[in-house]
Parts: C-alpha cells; structure tokens; sequence
C-alpha cells in the first residue's frame, strides 16, 4: 500500500482523472498527498526583436511563482478535508521537480496524467521520463479517449465520385 503520494500539478483532463485516482489510493492506504505544482523560469530573453515585454524579469518570475501557487490551491480544494495534504512549489520544467522530489526518498508513489494528444517528436512525455528514471514507482493515468471523428478526405470523395459517374 501506498502511503505518500505525490502528484504532478497541470491543467488537463488527464490531470484531473489523475489527481481522482491519487486521491483514491491515499484514502485507500491512510497516508498523505503531495501536490507538487513547478513555475517555469522567465525566459532568458524577455524581449527579442521590435516587440518588448511592458515587465521586468523579476515582475514575470513572480507572476509564474504565483500561477504555480494558484495550481496548488486550487488542486488542495479538489481534496477531500480529511486527507493530509503537502504543497510543493517549485521551478523549473515540471519533469524536473517531479523527478527531484521523487529521488529525495520523501514518496512512495507519484502519479501524473498524460493525454492522447499529439506529441511532437523530440519532447518527451513527462510520465515517460519519470519511468525511465525515478527510482519512486510511477502511476501514469491516461485521459480518457474521445470518440474518433470520421474525417473523409475531399480528394477520396471526388475519386468515388468519379468512378460512379464513368
């Protein structure tokens, strides 16, 4: 049984089904939930070509610390009261964080939810990274597939339509 979960904190669907699923396994073993929420840092050049930022770097680093902390709370009240909660922020990339926590020995398990949508092919999926080097078992919880929709191609159409004509 799972005692201290950790959970990586985004704005998803399969986030959402994630942070469920975590919050069940901690009501299933009594333990605790850390909710784990990273501020990417600013970029390293706030202001490249004509167009300038109208905010320094320090105002723009705050303002994502911020949004991280908003993530945390927002994701603490979707927590039932009697289940103890543990806030993390912290910055940089969110495959980072997750990664240092999961190395510190702190968690027993960390679930993170990954979608079905389209990867670009140099990026690596967070949950995938996590598998491959955390030594804290990973619980990858996938978003729940939507219909497919039927697309035709207009070109295969008029080919049908062609041969129905000749």
């Amino acid at each position: 049984m799972f005692h201290r979960i950790l959970f990586g904190i985004y704005d998803s669907s399969a986030a959402r089904a994630a942070l469920e699923r975590a919050v069940e396994l901690v009501e299933a073993g009594h333990g605790r939930l850390g909710l784990l929420s990273s501020a990417p840092g600013p970029p390293a050049i706030p202001a490249a070509g004509p167009v300038m930022l109208p905010i320094s770097r320090s105002q723009l680093d705050q303002q994502l610390i911020d949004w991280a902390q908003r993530n945390v709370e927002e994701a603490a009240r979707r927590v039932p009261q009697e289940i103890p909660v543990t806030k993390i922020v912290s910055r940089g990339s969110p495959g980072r964080a997750l990664l240092r926590e999961a190395r510190s020995g702190l968690w027993d398990l960390v679930v993170v939810g990954q979608s079905h949508r389209k990867r670009r092919p140099l990026l690596e999926r967070v949950g995938e990274r996590l598998n491959r080097h955390s030594p804290t078992p990973v619980l990858v919880v996938h978003e729940e597939p939507r219909e497919p929709v039927r697309r035709r191609r207009r070109w295969l159409r008029r080919r049908r339509a062609q041969v129905r004509t000749a």
